[in-house]
């Protein structure tokens, strides 16, 4: 017996007549496909394979092997086999995703122009270029975090590209955009949040307010001649002040430390 198989179509050749030749045909167990066969004006069967549940290439398997019997009718009952190989084409039905919603860096400010932040990695479980992903900032992203950091569309890294100053901005939020390159493009979304560290990049500044022009030498101890006020734009133990007066033990004068501003007296 020769069993051919075209397309979605199985056709076996029995050469016996009667009740020796085809009788039936058969298909291996599976979830996906069933036979229907189909009986010509001469009597001659054929059998079509028909899809009867959903495939899925990326959840299940991208090739189905089956195997194809036909049966006469004789006795002892002769059959032949084939074996049909289904291969499942990918369509673009997933979406590229990123491992995470929301990422997180912290970034020390001054960093130098292309330092890397870091790199995205959005994955898609479709093949060939349905699989291909590019990225790009979304409108959420603000005109000045597009200026402050630059996004390589193919490898999805993220440089510093101009400087940061702490007392300027203190945080950044981007949003990332993931999309294959597929005909009708699928895409993801996530949230990049760069929290910048202070660096002690700036000195203290002192604004010194006199009371006096002169300081007679009978002015009572305690006179305050002066009022210091001092800031310093860096943040935590960077941005705390200590004030003191140099060579304070020949010099007549002391500072109050205690309340602020600090006031020089005698």
């Amino acid at each position: 017996m020769l069993l051919l198989i075209s397309g979605r179509h199985g056709f076996a050749q029995d050469l016996d007549v009667g009740d020796n030749s085809l009788r039936s045909y058969l298909l291996s167990v599976n979830e996906h496909f069933f036979l229907d066969v189909q009986t010509r004006s001469d009597g001659s069967k054929f059998s079509e394979l028909i899809l009867e549940s959903p495939l899925d290439r990326e959840e299940k398997q991208a090739v189905h092997t089956l195997t194809l019997t036909a049966v006469d009718g004789g006795v002892p009952a002769r059959s032949g086999t084939a074996s049909i190989i289904v291969q499942v084409l990918d369509t673009n039905d997933n979406a590229p995703q990123f491992d995470r919603q929301v990422y997180s860096v912290d970034l020390i400010e001054n960093a130098p122009i292309g330092t890397l932040i870091m790199q995205m990695n959005a994955t898609d479980l479709d093949e060939g270029v349905n699989a291909e992903v590019i990225y790009s900032f979304t409108l959420y992203t603000s005109e000045k975090t597009q200026e402050t950091f630059s996004l390589d569309p193919s490898s999805g890294e993220i440089r510093v590209k101009d400087m940061i100053d702490f007392e300027e901005v203190k945080s950044f939020e981007m949003y990332v955009e993931a999309k294959d390159k597929a005909v009708n493009p699928l895409s993801g979304q996530c949230k990049i949040l760069v929290f910048i560290t202070d660096l002690n990049d700036n000195h203290p500044e002192i604004t010194i307010k006199s009371f006096q022009s002169s300081i007679r030498e009978n002015d009572p101890v305690g006179t305050v001649i002066a009022i210091i006020s001092v800031s310093d734009r860096d943040s935590g133990d960077n941005g705390k002040v200590v004030l003191s007066i140099h060579n304070a033990e020949i010099l007549p004068f002391a500072l109050n430390n205690v309340n602020a501003p600090v006031c020089v007296y005698i």
